[in-house]
């Protein structure tokens, strides 16, 4: 399958989930107070674009609202045609409003990292784990702008794809002769919507 088929398959899979609101207990009464609206609007689903030390483009599907989402994403890092990747994962989260302008959004998230030429091929695998922690400003009322760090753990095991999918330094263990695993902090900054 081509990648940015793969790519589109699994954003379109979660647009679709999402529009699924008949049973969502995450979806705001009309009572609440107009404060926990923010930030996290009032329907079930939003997006993100955002870019970060991992991936130049990246895109989510938020699903939920109140104090707890689900979030399905995907990136792409365009490199040379060896270095070009890209990446897809799900997590999950909480949402909190700090004032009538600011938010506070922090995630757990897990995924892969894939090359762009001859994805999901090769002798190894990869998971990408991710803590990420975003300050969110509202602008207007379905815009807000955010910046955050982010931690970040990569297991590889068998040959790997790349050496590194950070631009950040990085400390790396080796638990077997074929494994390794890289650890960072990273940032990220981006349009909620």
């Amino acid at each position: 399958m081509k990648p940015f088929a793969l790519l589109a398959l699994w954003l379109w899979a979660g647009a679709a989930a999402a529009e699924v609101e008949a049973t969502s207990p995450l979806a705001l009464d009309e009572g609440e107070a107009s404060s926990s609206k923010r930030g996290l609007r009032r329907g079930n689903v939003h997006m993100e674009l955002w870019a970060s030390d991992i991936q130049l483009a990246n895109l989510a599907v938020k699903v939920g609202g109140g104090p707890f989402y689900l979030t399905l994403f995907a990136g792409l890092e365009p490199g040379g045609r060896k270095d070009a990747r890209f990446n897809f994962g799900v997590g999950v989260g909480g949402h909190v409003v700090l004032s009538h302008r600011l938010w506070l959004d922090l995630d757990i998230t897990g995924g892969a990292v894939q090359p762009v030429q001859k994805p999901l091929e090769g002798d190894g695998g990869n998971v990408l784990g991710q803590l990420r922690l975003m300050l969110g400003v509202q602008v207007v009322s379905r815009f807000a702008l955010f910046i955050g760090p982010t931690y970040n753990l990569w297991y590889v095991w068998g040959q790997p794809d790349f050496d590194s999918v950070t631009r950040m330094s990085v400390s790396e263990s080796h638990p077997k002769a074929d494994q390794r695993i890289q650890h960072w902090p990273g940032l990220q900054l981006g349009m909620h919507f």
